[in-house]
């Protein structure tokens, strides 16, 4: 006899993880959401276009399996992957994964300041001494997993 299992989503507090929304909804369609972004959308005076829908996004994710309090959160969340380079993608994914998937499962904001769940040390101590991270590499860094902490771990 075969168990299906239940997918939860995960929540923190009353905000639900961002990339797992795109997970559950949108990628298979769209694949990795800072892949789709980074590929079909733009920015035009600081909004975020689509090819097809290009002053209309937030309509067309509001009736696109999202309801009315997740589409602007998708919406920024999208629109800073635009704005972001793939640098984790491509540098840390080998041994971290997704920066979702690692932030889920190591990092964590206290006060503002990113630890590490395993080590309980701010993140930035770690990265000073992290593959010759020079300090503008290592600024990158944490206000990238910063925004994705923010993501995934949602008020």
């Amino acid at each position: 006899m075969v168990t299906a299992l239940l997918v939860i989503p995960a929540v923190r507090a009353s905000g639900m993880d961002l990339h797992w929304l795109w997970h559950d909804r949108c990628a298979a369609c769209h694949g990795h959401s800072s892949d789709f972004a980074r590929k079909f959308l733009g920015v035009s005076g600081g909004e975020l276009q689509g090819r097809h829908h290009v002053h209309d996004l937030r309509r067309f994710l509001h009736t696109h399996y999202l309801s009315g309090h997740e589409v602007d959160a998708v919406y920024t969340m999208l629109l800073a992957q635009v704005n972001t380079q793939p640098r984790f993608k491509n540098e840390c994914s080998s041994c971290h994964d997704t920066a979702a998937a690692f932030v889920r499962d190591s990092l964590e904001l206290r006060d503002g300041v990113l630890f590490s769940r395993n080590t309980q040390r701010p993140v930035r101590r770690f990265l000073e001494h992290h593959r010759a991270l020079n300090q503008d590499d290592i600024e990158f860094f944490i206000d990238a997993l910063t925004r994705v902490v923010h993501e995934v771990h949602r008020p």
